[in-house]
């Protein structure tokens, strides 16, 4: 039987591979985040997130500056609140008032979209990139 023994050097070898594949694939669902926002928020949201989109005034309810989620959960961004409100399918008071889309049912009859995972991941590549443009405390 071979003695196999990975030393501190190669630990730390594979602790920084497995982190770099971690932040690239993070990465690639930031980016497709931002290509989903494009397309499917910033008409409504701004092409910043801040509420101001070109069809914003013309809406019932103004946008949510999504700039500001962190900020109004004490600096914590709340990924799965944000999730369930793209998703929208719990029909919450913000969808029954407000014109936004149920993107969980438009995403659910995209191409590709039957599978509820791949709903899913297109949601959560938006969360992803949400929390990505949350604005930063004033020091």
């Amino acid at each position: 039987m071979r003695d196999v023994r990975i030393g501190v050097a190669g630990l730390i070898a594979v602790a920084v591979v497995a982190a770099t594949a971690g932040a690239a694939a993070q990465s690639a669902q930031v980016f497709e985040g931002k290509q989903k926002f494009e397309l499917y928020c910033a008409t409504c949201h701004g092409a910043e997130g801040k509420g101001d989109g070109t069809l914003a005034k013309q809406l019932r309810t103004r946008p949510a500056d999504l700039t500001q989620l962190a900020k109004k959960y004490d600096g914590k961004f709340p990924a799965d609140k944000v999730a369930q409100l793209i998703d929208g399918r719990t029909r919450d008071a913000a969808h029954l008032k407000a014109d936004m889309p149920v993107w969980g049912e438009v995403f659910s009859k995209a191409q590709g979209g039957t599978d509820p995972n791949a709903v899913k991941d297109r949601i959560d590549a938006l969360v992803k990139y949400l929390e990505t443009i949350q604005e930063k405390p004033k020091a």
